[in-house]
């Protein structure tokens, strides 16, 4: 399994792609790391010697840097024959000096020719506070709504490259569940499924606590998306808010085999999961709902596929079904 994972700067995928070795590692698998970005930093630091200054590696002449991206295609093409599973992260696009432009010549896809394209996304927050003790990102300073647009466009180019090579993409959030990649490349077999629920109107701890416990139980047997592992950031503005609608509705909704929606006796009304589940109708998924009797009425039954009244009956059903725990070590 070749995976090729884009992100914007500043997301801290090495660290998230190191814990996928390391499951994998303990599940009796090995599967190789090679990031582009380190690997043309060290092609481009032996070119130009010590006049090198890594912080500005994005100034350089976009023919230079396709020269030395081709060089490194070379490389990679015999790593790529050596390693069973393999994980390549690198941009699809950068945004330096207000611009966009494409990372690298496109065409270099067809020499790696990856099985699975992931983009790796986290909330404005977190890369906002990053770039900002960042040396080479600190003096672009990057608004909001301009780390909003480089992680539109790097997650629809990759989207992009699947499609035109027939492949699968999925979008991870960076604080996603530490295994979920490991399910995506190692146990394909594991449905994917997106869990919907009421997020922005439910702020008691406990109940916040209850949903978390079981989003994990789901674990066991599913490759879960949670939308409570990407949140709006403290101040988010009109920008923010609409990609977490297209973000929470296409990419994750969008690529996830069925939906679970899970209501507590303590009901919200909640317009995201009420689209969720009418995307998801749409579009010939299956919605799973878990929700209290007295609650249940003429909408829920034409939506959904299969109605719960408790997490008792569901996970009674599931095993049912024939679903058994993943057992993976973590």
């Amino acid at each position: 399994m070749i995976v090729f994972l884009t992100t914007i700067s500043e997301t801290d995928k090495k660290t998230y792609i190191e814990e996928t070795v390391r499951i994998a590692k303990k599940n009796g698998h090995s599967i190789k790391y090679i990031s582009l970005g380190a690997m043309l930093m060290e092609e481009l630091k032996s070119d130009l010697d010590a006049t090198f200054v890594p912080k500005n590696v994005l100034n350089i002449d976009e023919e230079f840097r396709a020269l030395a991206m081709k060089n490194l295609i070379q490389k990679l093409k015999g790593e790529v024959k050596k390693h069973k599973n393999l994980i390549i992260s690198g941009h699809a696009t950068f945004f330096w000096k207000k611009n966009f432009t494409n990372a690298f010549n496109w065409k270099y896809l067809r020499d790696i020719k990856p099985d699975m394209f992931i983009t790796l996304i986290d909330n404005t927050d977190n890369i906002k506070n990053r770039m900002n003790v960042s040396e080479q990102w600190k003096e672009q300073k990057m608004t909001p709504e301009q780390i909003l647009a480089w992680q539109n466009v790097e997650v629809n180019t990759t989207a992009g490259w699947a499609q035109l090579f027939n492949k699968p993409h999925y979008i991870i959030p960076r604080n996603e569940s530490r295994d979920l990649l490991y399910k995506l490349m190692l146990k394909p077999e594991t449905e994917l499924i997106y869990v919907s629920f009421p997020m922005t109107n439910i702020k008691d701890p406990v109940t916040r606590k209850k949903i978390d416990t079981f989003i994990r139980n789901l674990e066991k047997y599913f490759a879960v998306l949670n939308p409570r592992s990407i949140e709006l950031g403290q101040e988010f503005g009109e920008a923010e808010a609409a990609q977490t609608f297209l973000r929470d509705l296409k990419w994750f909704t969008g690529k996830a085999n069925k939906i679970i929606v899970y209501f507590l006796p303590q009901l919200v009304f909640s317009a995201g999961v009420l689209t969720e589940i009418n995307h998801a109708f749409e579009t010939t998924k299956e919605v799973w709902m878990i929700l209290p009797k007295r609650f249940y009425g003429p909408f829920e039954k034409h939506l959904i596929s299969e109605m719960f009244y408790s997490e008792e009956e569901f996970f009674k059903f599931i095993k049912k079904k024939g679903y058994k725990e993943l057992k993976i070590k973590i």
